[in-house]
């Protein structure tokens, strides 16, 4: 019998402005790198502001969305890093769902920034429905990209964010 004895390296990539987040996985560091450039995403991803992303959104997997371990707040974050940056393998750089996630980081800060749930309306019933970020100033063009978004599949008479009519079609903005 003989004995061998072998060192290994990890390497494990830590958040400066999150310390309790790290990974040794280097796809999960490009996140951890893009987060701290853009801190406001940790914000995003660990607190219930955003409706559309914050902790508690029904944007992430099941597992991740309201858990506080580093292991759910990173995944939130991966995935909002995925949309933002245009690389989610389903929707591309151009579509509402990318458009979606950098307005949220665009507009965090922003005072009276909340969100909702919008919903289009063909008179007779509710058609498509997603949960949108916006601030009392971009409520208007969150409310035209969603229509966009709708197409003209459906009529749309009316769309309304959480019940509440907000555009009515034959009275545009």
């Amino acid at each position: 019998m003989h004995r061998d004895e072998h060192t290994s390296t990890t390497t494990v990539w830590t958040s400066d402005i999150r310390p309790e987040i790290g990974t040794t996985e280097p796809l999960l560091a490009e996140v951890i790198a893009w987060a701290d450039a853009h801190p406001c995403a940790w914000d995003v991803v660990t607190r219930a502001r955003s409706k559309a992303f914050g902790l508690g959104s029904c944007e992430y997997i099941g597992w991740a969305q309201r858990g506080m371990a580093p292991t759910a707040v990173l995944e939130r974050a991966r995935h909002l890093h995925g949309l933002a940056e245009g690389r989610d393998a389903f929707q591309g750089p151009a579509s509402i769902f990318a458009w979606r996630a950098r307005f949220t980081l665009e507009h965090y800060r922003d005072k009276g920034f909340t969100g909702g749930f919008f919903r289009q309306h063909d008179g007779q019933f509710h058609r498509l429905c997603m949960t949108m970020d916006y601030t009392p100033e971009t409520l208007g063009d969150v409310v035209t990209r969603f229509i966009e978004w709708c197409g003209r599949d459906c009529l749309t008479e009316y769309v309304t964010l959480d019940s509440k009519i907000v555009r009515r079609m034959d009275r545009p903005t």
